[in-house]
């Protein structure tokens, strides 16, 4: 750790090489940020955060932790300063470089931060991780690489992983990867004119794939399910009052099949695919509810009397 004015001299120096930070600011351990004049702090930070420390069952101080995309390493330096092992990867120097930076002025030795394209990752380079992000990556690849990457995201998760992802709000267009279907929509992440430098210089966009996909939210639990995740659920709080329609925080589990005793039949039975729309009930009278609704209107028509 350097005193304060030499930190900030390397900060400086960091900007004027590389460009200023552009994630959320981070306090530095001398009081000052990584962004002047921008108050530290996220609601995204602290959902993620809480989520990891409420559903680990093991002390952060003893969880091993994979940040996929780390950027400028905002969520694997909070979980370092928290007490866990981390290992981040990022494929661009630029943000890499502010994440070391930041690591070094707090002097964690429970970080390591690696440059390298995630849809290289293998279990046998970096073992199992309890814990795997992947925030704000997953609509930056492309169909269907983003499903060759989930495989290998799966292969080196032992507990449960966090997405906090954009999804396609509408039905979209339908990709296969074999039997397997797909919903979702295509964006441009680069111009097709785009140079190699250019696209390294273009932090908030894939690494060089010109264009991505987004899956629907029923599409993206199917896939999640499909590389072998057995539950999957979506969190709501610690809320993000901005966060928009299209942008969720999913928590998938990499957990055992479970046989119920009570239904071994259902061992035996493949899942359903979770639909893309869900079917609205009739107003019947032998549908479960009807009666509730029926209390409702009656409870209206009375009011207005």
């Amino acid at each position: 750790m350097t005193s304060s004015q030499g930190l900030r001299e390397q900060r400086d120096a960091l900007i004027a090489r590389d460009g200023p930070w552009t994630g959320a600011a981070m306090a530095l351990p001398d009081g000052s940020s990584t962004r002047e004049g921008v108050l530290p702090g996220d609601d995204n930070v602290r959902r993620i955060i809480q989520v990891v420390s409420d559903l680990s069952p093991k002390p952060l101080e003893q969880t091993r932790v994979l940040d996929l995309g780390c950027f400028e390493g905002q969520f694997a330096i909070e979980l370092a300063l928290q007490g866990a092992e981390i290992v981040g990867i990022e494929g661009r120097e630029l943000n890499i470089a502010k994440a070391r930076f930041t690591a070094e002025a707090y002097g964690l030795e429970r970080l390591t931060l690696i440059r390298e394209d995630v849809r290289a990752l293998q279990r046998e380079q970096l073992g199992g991780f309890d814990v795997v992000l992947c925030l704000g990556l997953l609509y930056h690849l492309d169909f269907p690489e983003v499903l060759r990457f989930l495989e290998r995201l799966s292969e080196v998760c032992d507990g449960f992983a966090v997405f906090d992802t954009h999804v396609c709000l509408r039905r979209g267009r339908t990709v296969r990867d074999g039997q397997r279907v797909y919903r979702g929509q295509t964006y441009l992440e680069h111009s097709p004119r785009a140079s190699a430098s250019k696209k390294q210089r273009s932090t908030w966009a894939s690494l060089d794939n010109p264009n991505a996909f987004w899956f629907t939210r029923a599409s993206l639990i199917n896939a999640l399910a499909d590389v072998g995740f057995t539950s999957v659920y979506e969190c709501e709080a610690p809320p993000e009052p901005s966060k928009r329609a299209d942008r969720r925080t999913i928590v998938a589990v990499k957990g055992s099949h479970v046989s119920l005793r009570t239904a071994p039949e259902l061992a035996a039975r493949r899942w359903e695919r979770a639909p893309e729309r869900r079917p609205l009930p009739l107003l019947r009278n032998h549908l479960p509810g009807t009666d509730l609704l029926k209390r409702i209107l009656l409870n209206r028509r009375a009011g207005r009397g």
